[in-house]
């Protein structure tokens, strides 16, 4: 009995450590890994974001970057040839949403699709008896299986904006963030029960308010009226791409952005004016 005792615990640990301590030692030995050259001179010619960042904040980057292209596989779709500055590009708009955070915020995600451009889905609707289906173009999307669905053109032309109003990468990475709980409901993970609560209040305020405005002035994209979840996503992009221009129009929204994100991109260098 005791030689059947050692070994289960035996077993226990060496499954333990096959589980979780060697997959954080392998991140950390990819996360020290000098970034290639090349890629930096890639995110520097087609990420805006990249070039507004400061140098500690790239750095952080580009550990974040290399984890993200060891943990998730990526696949070319309808014929599309990935490269790795492609790759790359990808995994930078991910790796930007966690960089004050860490990678470890996509525990589940494990394939990244990339078409060339829209591509087109077949969805099945039932109304009470009634089954219909539907097809709809789209750019991107986000799934609570660990599975990310982009277009490769739309996501590099908003890369390279210098004052985008949209970004694909950034919206579709923020729901897997909206998805860490298990639920599309607008609210990630956060710190404490005061802050979760907090978040509600403010961010069920500025989504019916976003609601009930007519007017194009606001920088949050009408888009995100759609529901709780597409509402994180809008904000997080115009957080990252207008900070200056948020946080004058949704001051208590943007806070609560910088305190989840544990990133100020109001202070970066190079941001937009907020009248653009």
């Amino acid at each position: 009995m005791l030689g059947y005792g050692i070994a289960l615990i035996a077993i226990v640990a060496i499954s333990f450590y096959g589980l979780f301590i060697y997959p954080q030692q392998r991140a950390q030995r990819i996360a020290r890994r000098p970034f290639p050259e090349p890629w930096q001179r890639y995110l520097v010619a087609h990420m805006a974001l990249y070039r507004r960042l400061p140098p500690e904040r790239r750095s952080r980057l580009h550990r974040d970057i290399q984890v993200l292209l060891h943990r998730a596989t990526f696949y070319g779709c309808a014929g599309l040839q990935l490269n790795d500055t492609m790759k790359v590009l990808i995994a930078a708009h991910g790796a930007l949403l966690v960089n004050g955070l860490s990678p470890d915020y996509y525990p589940k995600l494990r394939a990244i699709l990339v078409y060339p451009g829209a591509y087109r889905v077949r969805e099945q609707v039932q109304d009470g008896e009634i089954l219909s289906h539907s097809e709809q173009d789209r750019l991107g999307e986000s799934w609570h299986s660990g599975r990310l669905v982009l277009s490769w053109d739309t996501l590099s032309e908003e890369a390279a904006a210098e004052a985008g109003h949209s970004n694909v990468g950034l919206h579709e990475f923020a729901h897997q963030l909206d998805q860490l709980d298990g639920a599309s409901d607008g609210a990630p993970p956060l710190a404490s029960e005061a802050q979760a609560r907090h978040w509600q209040t403010v961010f069920s305020d500025a989504w019916q308010r976003r609601q009930r405005q007519t007017d194009r002035d606001s920088i949050i994209d009408e888009y995100g009226t759609e529901s709780p979840a597409e509402f994180f996503a809008v904000v997080t992009e115009a957080f990252f791409l207008q900070p200056l221009t948020l946080a004058q129009q949704e001051p208590e929204l943007y806070h609560c952005l910088v305190r989840f994100y544990q990133l100020n991109p109001d202070e970066w260098p190079g941001i937009p004016d907020a009248a653009a």
